[in-house]
């Protein structure tokens, strides 16, 4: 689901209008390595390799999957090469080229046979856009594997099994999950995942606060397809695609996303069916084993999935896995990568987890906005940007926004698409030492702080120190907490909204890992609680809706920043201990980390609380955060 800031904010315009180490081992190369099996097709002379488009008609789900196949730049007589897939972000398509300078064109001259996937609903593949539905994608992503079985010189194991491996990011994660759970055969077990989702209920309604400003992106992105021309000539793209909309065209995504998304926004909260369809969409539903739930739409154009399941939550089978996540990704957090690292482990395979600076990043942050309106300079100067020049007046008044720009796709020295491509020598070109030589943290775990900041961890620390909260004054919710939420950084102090907690006493101590939380969350009159909500729309003096966030102030300053941008959402009265979003920095003495309280922010722009009758509500607890020692951390400056 990899969108470019400039795309979305003018998608975001339409979904409102719309809602309102060694040798491979057993787990890859299976018995014998990674060039034992018996090939079906050989290279029957020397030749150079092709780049073609390539249909693929799919009998279990009726549709049609466009691929484009990159052989290897050169085929010789008698040898084999491995495959690898590449998969797409949401709203995206298939690559056709391969340039100098790309990926895939170091992959083919490396050679690996190369396979970009329009994903069903994208690109030129027919059907709509389920969001990697085992019943349509799954089985879509299966037959594509099925199709490669016959490639000139594919790579066997002893066992027969092709050798496959894959990547992307976000929506081009998921399929990876996807395929390695939902193929009988489980031919994928080499993967690379980059900014995935673990569950997607968990991703989109975390807390079950429904992340409303990434909804709308979502609604628009599934339809990104349709603004080809959106750079050049935006108001001509969105013209077209309303219209589209308004003569009830097909759209791209299933009616079922719609329904879901849109009911949601509406509503302040998601269905169960909806709920059972994301889950069954999700990495969770392998990993945790548990059957789909039932599906009920309203529309009839929304069709359920087949109950029970035409997938079956069959466990992963041990599959070599590079996760990346990013730390300021604010859809699929650092958490979700964690998760699915410690799905994974737990089977046996090689499993890494990398965290870098990028992924899904909701635009835009006053540190993106030159003062005068003109181009900030490539290299970032004190007092050349908006934030900067604000900054006494955060005192008045705290501005919304999305996020700042993103940094870079690297944890540390370590560059990402490096470490993608030394995982495919070893992993499955069987080159003995590659991962190791690019990965040099190892087993590890590498946590990236910022750009070219890095440091090596044995173990996530989550949790950790104790601080506890302020309750002597009430927490604004609702139209108050709105307001409220604006408020500049002093006057947020003395309401409660900004508590100082912990004050950095050296330089470059380190805050890395999953703070937690636990809060109670009790009305200003304990006889006028009411659990659960009795109404739909959850109003009725029971619905408070606090963001919760560990925040920065750099020694000197007024403006209090969110780390990492992350959010923690708790809805309802009563007791809340829950795992707060991952989080990364490095802080120079007289730096403080503090709780940011809101009752809203533009992360979640139509779904804070609509209760009226929940004027304000206390907050009373403990935050756990994860101040690393030296002891916790083996290397600095990876």
């Amino acid at each position: 689901m990899r969108l470019f800031p400039l795309r979305l904010t003018a998608l975001i315009l339409l979904s409102a209008l719309a809602a309102c180490s060694g040798r491979s081992n057993d787990a890859a190369g299976g018995a014998g390595g990674v060039d034992a099996g018996k090939v079906l097709v050989p290279v029957a002379k020397d030749r150079d390799g092709t780049i073609y488009r390539q249909e693929i008609p799919v009998a279990a789900t009726g549709d049609t999957l466009v691929v484009q196949v990159f052989e290897p730049t050169h085929l010789k007589a008698g040898q084999t090469y491995p495959l690898v897939l590449q998969g797409h972000g949401y709203g995206g398509h298939r690559e056709t080229a391969a340039p100098d300078g790309s990926f895939i064109k170091k992959l083919i001259d490396a050679g690996y046979y190369v396979i970009s996937i329009d994903e069903r609903g994208f690109g030129e593949s027919s059907g709509t856009v389920r969001v990697m539905d085992p019943q349509y994608e799954g089985r879509d992503l299966v037959a594509l594997l099925d199709w490669a079985e016959k490639l000139e010189g594919l790579r066997r194991h002893a066992d027969g099994r092709m050798v496959v491996g894959s990547y992307g990011g976000s929506y081009g994660g998921m399929y990876q999950f996807l395929l390695a759970g939902a193929d009988p055969q489980h031919r994928l077990r080499v993967i690379a995942p980059d900014i995935t989702p673990h569950d997607l209920t968990y991703a989109l309604n975390q807390n079950s606060v429904v992340k409303s400003g990434w909804g709308l992106v979502l609604v628009a992105g599934g339809e990104a397809g349709a603004f080809t021309a959106l750079s050049s000539d935006p108001q001509a793209a969105l013209t077209t695609e309303l219209a589209r909309l308004q003569a009830t065209n097909p759209q791209r995504q299933d009616p079922t996303i719609y329904e879901t998304l849109i009911n949601a926004g509406l509503t302040n909260a998601f269905a169960d069916s909806g709920l059972n369809y994301f889950k069954y969409h999700s990495v969770a539903y392998f990993c945790d084993g548990q059957p789909a739930g039932e599906q009920k739409f309203t529309l009839p154009i929304s069709v359920a999935d087949t109950i029970p399941a035409v997938v079956a939550p069959t466990p992963f089978p041990k599959i070599d896995a590079l996760i990346t996540q990013g730390m300021m990704d604010t859809l699929f957090n650092f958490n979700n990568g964690y998760a699915n690292y410690q799905c994974l482990k737990k089977l046996g395979g090689d499993v890494r987890l990398l965290s870098h600076q990028s992924g899904h990043i909701l635009p835009v942050g006053l540190s993106s906005i030159p003062p005068d309106g003109g181009v900030l300079p490539t290299t970032p100067v004190p007092s050349q940007d908006l934030e900067t020049a604000l900054d006494p007046f955060y005192a008045a008044i705290n501005p919304p926004e999305f996020q700042g720009p993103a940094g870079a796709t690297a944890c540390g020295g370590i560059n990402v698409q490096d470490a993608n491509f030394a995982w495919f020598e070893e992993k499955l070109q069987g080159k003995s030492g590659a991962v190791n030589k690019v990965i040099t943290t190892g087993n590890d775990f590498c946590m990236s702080i910022a750009d070219k900041d890095a440091i090596q961890l044995r173990e996530i620390k989550r949790g950790g120190a104790p601080y506890t909260i302020d309750s002597s004054t009430p927490q604004l919710n609702s139209l108050l907490g709105v307001v409220g939420s604006l408020l500049g950084g002093q006057v947020r102090e003395k309401l409660l909204s900004v508590q100082p907690l912990y004050t950095a006493d050296a330089d470059g101590t380190v805050v890395a890992g999953i703070p937690t939380m636990s809060v109670k969350t009790s009305a200003l009159n304990p006889a006028f609680e009411m659990t659960p909500c009795p109404t739909p729309l959850s109003i009725g003096a029971c619905d408070p809706i606090f963001y919760l966030g560990v925040g920065y102030l750099a020694s000197g300053s007024s403006n209090w920043r969110l780390v990492d941008a992350q959010l923690t959402p708790i809805r309802g009265f009563g007791d809340h201990n829950v795992d707060m979003n991952g989080i990364s920095i490095r802080l120079n003495k007289g730096d403080q980390l503090g709780l940011l309280i809101y009752a809203f922010h533009a992360q979640y722009p139509i779904t804070w609380s609509r209760d009226l009758f929940v004027p304000a509500a206390t907050l009373s607890g403990t935050l756990q955060l994860p101040i690393l020692t030296g002891a916790d951390i083996v290397r600095q400056g990876v």
